[in-house]
């Protein structure tokens, strides 16, 4: 059994309250105005803004929840000829809500609206307003799993798209891909998650020649919905080298100490279908003194030679991955100290 949380709205006061609910329940949220939208559409506050709130119906172009709002306030204080003395204000507002309860819009009627304080009416999509007690009710049922998931190679990695399946997409906030590699012991999951109605997402780079099952959920103001049914996809084996390294650098530590080094530096590869996993740095002096090469891993992007800094030294790099090794880099010249 999962918990919820239930937002519960009275006189402008904000209590939580934690329900438990079970996987196929739906979440409510009290549609009211926040005290600072109350506020400006009332004029005054004294001690605070009450509310009533009645939902009227979904909006026939955007499909969001609308209602009215009643609200008051009482102001007193002495009068200047003794005695207490209130003066109460009141307005009545116009308001779209989102299906998450935040206001889309709140304006102030010219004159009192007719209510419905006990209507219960549902959208096409299972979204349900109720009005009781004085206080609307927005419920938003769990979405259902998405459903028609594929995956398509995408320069390196995947596009997995998939269709809402028994969801609104107004209503829904986020979807997750979960990318799980079937019988491999050295890949990981991986898992990206977009947010709003979107349909689609990128993942990856998967490692070569793995078998990956992929699942999607949606969730939406009543919760996350159960998994789509599993694709399986296999990738090929790895075929595409990294670029070269741009913004290759040099600099000497400590110019015409016997202790000086040569630092080379640049920014990372653009990777191929998987992740770079070495650079080779290689520098060659120019009077003659050698040519001298490192290898370091993918997350590095410096090395550090003990080389003499008489002769000048060019530098060049070039990173590898599970396809091979890349071009290298424009070669640079660091000038001798």
């Amino acid at each position: 059994m999962s918990r919820k949380a239930v937002l519960v709205a009275m006189a402008g006061a904000l209590v939580f309250l934690t329900l438990g609910l079970t996987g196929a329940d739906a979440a409510s949220v009290t549609l009211s105005l926040p005290q600072s939208n109350a506020f400006a559409i009332l004029g005054a506050s004294c001690g605070g803004i009450q509310e009533q709130s009645y939902a009227t119906g979904f909006d026939p172009v955007s499909g969001h929840p609308t209602g009215d709002v009643y609200l008051q306030t009482r102001c007193g204080g002495s009068g200047r000829g003794g005695g207490y003395h209130s003066t109460t204000y009141t307005a009545w507002a116009a308001v779209t809500w989102s299906f998450g309860g935040a206001v889309r819009s709140a304006t102030r009627l010219a004159s009192t609206p007719t209510v419905n304080g006990t209507l219960t009416v549902t959208d096409a999509n299972g979204d349900t307003l109720t009005n009781s007690g004085g206080l609307a009710y927005l419920t938003v049922p769990l979405p259902g799993a998405p459903t028609s998931v594929t995956a398509t190679p995408s320069s390196g990695q995947y596009l997995v798209a998939w269709a809402p399946g028994l969801a609104n997409p107004a209503v829904v906030t986020s979807s997750t891909v979960t990318v799980t590699p079937i019988g491999s012991t050295t890949a990981t999951v991986v898992t990206t998650t977009v947010s709003g109605s979107a349909t689609s997402a990128l993942v990856g780079p998967l490692q070569p020649n793995t078998t990956y099952a992929i699942v999607v959920t949606n969730t939406d103001a009543g919760g996350t919905s159960a998994t789509s049914t599993p694709a399986q996809i296999t990738t090929p084996a790895a075929s595409l080298v990294p670029g070269a390294p741009t913004g290759v650098k040099a600099r000497w530590t400590a110019p015409g100490s016997p202790s000086d080094t040569l630092v080379a530096t640049w920014s990372a590869a653009t990777g191929g279908d998987t992740p770079v996993d070495q650079y080779q740095i290689t520098i060659t002096g120019s009077d003659g003194g050698g040519t001298f090469t490192q290898t370091v891993p993918g997350s590095t992007l410096t090395a550090v030679f003990a080389v003499s800094d008489g002769p000048d030294w060019s530098v060049t790099v070039r990173a590898h991955d599970l396809a091979g090794w890349g071009p290298w880099s424009a070669k640079i010249t660091l000038g001798g100290a």
